[in-house]
């Protein structure tokens, strides 16, 4: 029996993969229109980190449909190729053919928890941090000695000398407010330029005030330059802000609900997927459009209950029990379908 167990595994995992790869193509092209002007003049091997970066964060809800489909396919190979019948002539019963499902379900739960908990809210992180320092490099580069460069739709800077991160000669203008700044020196630091003895030159009705200042911190104001989000924080971190009874209390404790109820889906779902290609008698597209509502009809409820969690509206163990409720009551219906 170990070698029905290989075959079925076996052909679990290459529809999985091909539908990771697929998922990854169509996620990281969609995501393309949506990066800053500047990421399309990066290096090769930069480009191709801010892609994985991409995908790693979209990768949760790969591995929920991937692993779904996956089994839904082999049930359905085994079935319209007769090779169900021939196993069940073998004397092996439906339980025991679900044991290659049991074996991935155990991985895939463990597997899951970890991109849940670990590897997606780090993907983030390392996203935003990602951009904030091609951010910074990307206008410093742009900066040219002895021009005024355009930095945002409101911002022109020039400079009458520059040094890897330092400018000399420094000047600002600020359209949104006409504010002007001057400086006799300006250094990069993060998302902002720290000014040294200098001026700041403000319009009034008749005409103009100066005020003179010996530093003075100018944010630039970029758009791709952010706090990391709570619902990116590290778990242990998310702990201690649900621990200190903090006014971030409720909503770091649904973005931990979020996290680790995610594997219950995973407990569920490659029985349903699998059975479900065994025992009904339903086309691929009608069966494919199964899963993939009640995968989506997951994701909507999961949304629905953590906003509630967060509001302190309703509490996590009833969440469980929808859960459980929801996924078992499709389980035993599609089980019948065979008993």
């Amino acid at each position: 029996m170990k070698i029905l167990d290989k075959y079925l595994i076996k052909n679990f995992t290459k529809k999985f993969l091909i539908l990771i790869g697929i998922f990854s193509i169509v996620i990281t092209s969609s995501q393309l229109l949506h990066l800053p002007s500047f990421a399309y003049g990066m290096n090769f091997i930069d480009f191709l980190n801010l892609l994985l970066l991409i995908d790693v964060s979209f990768l949760k809800y790969q591995l929920l449909f991937g692993f779904f489909i996956s089994w839904l396919l082999v049930g359905i190979h085994i079935r319209e190729s007769n090779e169900v019948y021939a196993i069940y002539s073998l004397g092996v019963s439906q339980k025991r053919i679900l044991k290659s499902v049991f074996i991935t379900t155990a991985l895939f739960s463990t597997v899951a928890l970890v991109i849940s908990t670990f590897l997606v809210p780090y993907a983030n992180r390392e996203r935003a941090k990602f951009l904030t320092v091609k951010v910074k490099n990307y206008i410093l580069e742009s900066v040219q000695p002895k021009n005024f460069t355009k930095i945002n739709e409101n911002i022109s800077v020039y400079v009458e000398d520059k040094k890897e991160n330092t400018l000399k000669n420094v000047i600002i203008y600020n359209k949104s407010n006409r504010y002007l700044v001057t400086a006799k020196e300006g250094i990069f630091y993060q998302d902002k330029i720290v000014l040294s003895n200098g001026y700041i030159h403000i319009p009034s009705e008749k005409s103009f005030n100066v005020l003179k200042y010996e530093k003075y911190s100018f944010n630039l104001d970029t758009s791709y330059i952010k706090d990391i989000p709570l619902e990116d924080y590290k778990t242990s971190q998310l702990t201690q802000v649900f621990l200190s009874k903090g006014p971030d209390n409720e909503k770091a404790f649904a973005v931990l609900v979020d996290r680790f109820f995610f594997v219950i889906p995973f407990l569920f779902i490659g029985f349903i997927g699998f059975l479900s290609g065994l025992n009904l008698s339903h086309t691929k597209e009608v069966l494919l459009t199964f899963t993939i509502s009640v995968s989506i009809f997951y994701m909507l409820i999961n949304y629905f209950f953590i906003k509630l969690i967060e509001k302190n509206i309703l509490f996590a163990p009833i969440y469980l029990t929808v859960l459980l409720v929801f996924f078992f009551t499709i389980l035993k219906f599609i089980w019948k379908k065979e008993n």
